[in-house]
C-alpha cells in the first residue's frame, strides 16, 4: 500500500466517517460545514455541524507523539458535542515549568493537563475551578466515574477536588523497569545481573569489551535518575505521579511513613554508587543533560542498559531491526527489578496518570466538562482511543450504549480490546514508521498522550515482534518488586501554604546537590553539610506535614 499524504488520510477519513455515521450514528471524522448557534444553546444537543462554542486546550506535548489540531478523533468530538477544541501544546520539556507560570499569574488555559503536585500548590477557586460542583450541573458520566473510583479521593486538596484523574482501562502492567542490551550481555558470556553490585560489575564489562558503548543512560536530568533508582536501591525521592518534589512512602518504616530521602543516611549509598559510575565512565557522560530525544537516539543506536519505562525498548528494537534485517528479536531485553539492600523494590505505573484541570478564568466551564463527560461514553471512549470506526479500526462485538459501572473492572469488562481490531490499511499504513503506535495516535488524536480520560491500553501491540512485548509484560507481572504506587495524602489549606514554602527552601538547597555529587563536583562530607541546612529549613517539617495528613486517612 502506498503511503497517504496528509491531506489525503483526512480527506479520506472525512468521507468514511460521515458514511459511517449515516449508518451507524457514529460521529464522522470531520464536522459538516460550521453553523455558529447563540452561547445560551449550549446546555442543548447540537444539531449535525452546530457549533456552540470553543475552549482552549493545552497539555505537554510528547515528542514521540506529536499533537495534531485537525486529527479525525478530536473533529469528531467536536461534531458530537459542538465544541471547538483550540489546541495550544506545548513541549513537554518546558511544560512543568510553564504550567507554574500560568497557575502562579491565574492565567490558566481552560482545560489543562496536570498532576496532584503541579496543582496542590495552587488549588483555589481564584485559580482553578473546584470540579465537583460542575460534575453535579454538566457531568453525570464523570460524576460516576469519580465515585466509582474511591482511591482519588486521596487528590482531595482543602476537601475540593481539582483533578478530574487520567486512568488505563485493559491495562497491562506497565512500570520503569530495567532494560538491557540482552544480546551484547550474550555475546560477553554474561549473566543478567540480580543486585545492583552485579549490575555495575556487569555494566563494566560491557563497557570494556564495547568501548565506543554509551554505558547507562537517562532521560531529563539527575534528579529523574534519582526518582526512579533511589527507591529500589533502598531510599526514595518522589514518585512517579506524586512529583519529583515530594517525599515517598516506604512500607517498610514503622508499618508505612512518608521520608523526604535525600536527607537519610540510605540515600548516601545511592549517590555514592552513581558518583562512582560516573567516575568510571559507566553513566552516561552527559547524563545530567540528555533529552528525552537524544535519550532514545542513544538507545537506538549504542546504549548499554537505562531504567525507564519499558514500553520505549520497541523504538529501539524497531530502530535496530530497521538497519540490520537480520535481527528478528530484540537487541533490548527487560530485567526483574534488580535487588537492592530492602530486596526488590520499585513504583509500579499505577492506573493513575495527572488529570485535567479546569480554570478558574473559563467563561463556559460547562463547555469544557461537555466534552469531558463525552469522552468516557462507549462511543467517546472507541474515538478518543481507537479513531474512526470503519477508518481506523473495525467494531467486531457489541458496543454498550452507557457505562453503568466505572470501576476500572467494569469498564473492562464491557468495552474489551477483543471487540476491536485495527483496519488492515492501518496496520500497513504504519508498520514501518519507527514507533508505529505513537505514529498512529498522533495522526488520529487518540491516546493517553493525547486529550483522553480513559485511556486503552494495548493498541500499539498489533505492531510489535510477536511473543516480545508479550514477554515482557510477563516479566513485569511476576515481579515481585512491582506494586502501585501510594498517592499523597489530601491536605487541608494551611497544611498547603506551608509545603508551599517548605519545599521550594528545602528544593534550593538540595537541588543543586544531588547532581554535584552525582558529578564529583561535591564530597558526601560536604552533603552532609546541605542535609544540615536542609533540616534547617523544614526538609523534617514536610515528612511531619504529610505523615499527619496520612494518619487523618486512618482515622
Amino acid at each position: 500500500m502506498s503511503k497517504l499524504t496528509r491531506r489525503a488520510f483526512v480527506e479520506a477519513t472525512t468521507l468514511a466517517a460521515a458514511s459511517a455515521a449515516l449508518a451507524a450514528c457514529v460521529p464522522p471524522a470531520a464536522p459538516a460545514p460550521i453553523t455558529e448557534v447563540p452561547a445560551q444553546a449550549s446546555e442543548a444537543a447540537p444539531a449535525p455541524g452546530q457549533i456552540i462554542g470553543e475552549i482552549t486546550i493545552t497539555r505537554g506535548e510528547h515528542p514521540s507523539q506529536p499533537i495534531v489540531p485537525d486529527a479525525p478523533a478530536h473533529l469528531a468530538t467536536t461534531e458530537a458535542t459542538g465544541i471547538r477544541m483550540n489546541w495550544q501544546p506545548v513541549p513537554s520539556a518546558d511544560y512543568p515549568g510553564k504550567l507554574r507560570v500560568w497557575l502562579a499569574t491565574k492565567q490558566v488555559p481552560d482545560l489543562t493537563r496536570a498532576t496532584v503536585a503541579d496543582v496542590r500548590d495552587f488549588a483555589d477557586p481564584s485559580v482553578l475551578q473546584p470540579l465537583m460542583p460542575l460534575l453535579d450541573k454538566y457531568g453525570p458520566n464523570l460524576k460516576r466515574y469519580m465515585e466509582a473510583n474511591p482511591e482519588v479521593n486521596r487528590w482531595l486538596i482543602n476537601g475540593e477536588h481539582y483533578l478530574i484523574p487520567v486512568l488505563h482501562y485493559n491495562w497491562e502492567r506497565s512500570a520503569p523497569m530495567p532494560c538491557i542490551r540482552k544480546d551484547l550481555l550474550d555475546k560477553a558470556g554474561l549473566s543478567a545481573p540480580e543486585d545492583f553490585d552485579q549490575l555495575h560489575e556487569t555494566l563494566a564489562e560491557l563497557k570494556k569489551a564495547n568501548p565506543d558503548a554509551i554505558g547507562w543512560t537517562n532521560r531529563n536530568g539527575i534528579k529523574r535518575l534519582l526518582m526512579l533508582i533511589s527507591y529500589p536501591m533502598g531510599s526514595g525521592l518522589g514518585g512517579w505521579f506524586k512529583g519529583r518534589d515530594v517525599p515517598y512512602f516506604d512500607k517498610d518504616v514503622d508499618g508505612g511513613k512518608w521520608l523526604y530521602g535525600p536527607i537519610h543516611p540510605e540515600f548516601k549509598e545511592v549517590l555514592a554508587y552513581f558518583a562512582r559510575m560516573y567516575e568510571e565512565d559507566i553513566l552516561d557522560p552527559d547524563i545530567a543533560t540528555t533529552t528525552s530525544e537524544q535519550w532514545h537516539e542513544r538507545n537506538s543506536s549504542k546504549a548499554l542498559f537505562t531504567w525507564d519505562n519499558y514500553g520505549f525498548a520497541t523504538r529501539w528494537n524497531t530502530a535496530f531491526r530497521t538497519a540490520d534485517p537480520s535481527i528478528t528479536t530484540g537487541p533490548w531485553d527487560v530485567l526483574p527489578t534488580i535487588k537492592g539492600p530492602k530486596g526488590p523494590r520499585q513504583n509500579d505505573f499505577a492506573n493513575f496518570e495527572g488529570g485535567w484541570c479546569v480554570s478558574a478564568a473559563c467563561k463556559n466551564p460547562e463547555w469544557v466538562i461537555k466534552v469531558l463527560d463525552w469522552q468516557i461514553t462507549p462511543i467517546g471512549l472507541d474515538i478518543t482511543n481507537w479513531g474512526i470506526e470503519g477508518v481506523h479500526y473495525t467494531l467486531k462485538g457489541p458496543r454498550p450504549d452507557k457505562i453503568e459501572d466505572y470501576t476500572l473492572p467494569g469498564v473492562n469488562k464491557v468495552m474489551p480490546n477483543a471487540y476491536r481490531e485495527l483496519l488492515p490499511a492501518i496496520v500497513e499504513k504504519y508498520k514501518n514508521e519507527p514507533q508505529p503506535g505513537y505514529n498512529f495516535m498522533s495522526e488520529t488524536g487518540t491516546g493517553l498522550l493525547d486529550l483522553t480520560v480513559l485511556a486503552c491500553s494495548g493498541i500499539g501491540r498489533v505492531w510489535e515482534v510477536p511473543g516480545q512485548r508479550e514477554a515482557w509484560i510477563a516479566t513485569a507481572e511476576a515481579d515481585p518488586g512491582l506494586h502501585r504506587e501510594v498517592l499523597m495524602p489530601p491536605f487541608d489549606a494551611a497544611e498547603i501554604e506551608q509545603l508551599k514554602k517548605l519545599q521550594t527552601d528545602v528544593n534550593n538547597i538540595m537541588d543543586p546537590a544531588l547532581e554535584k555529587v552525582v558529578l564529583g563536583q561535591m564530597t558526601l562530607a560536604d552533603y552532609d553539610k546541605e542535609v544540615a541546612a536542609a533540616i534547617k529549613a523544614g526538609a523534617q517539617d514536610i515528612e511531619r506535614i504529610y505523615n499527619e495528613a496520612e494518619a487523618r486517612l486512618a482515622q
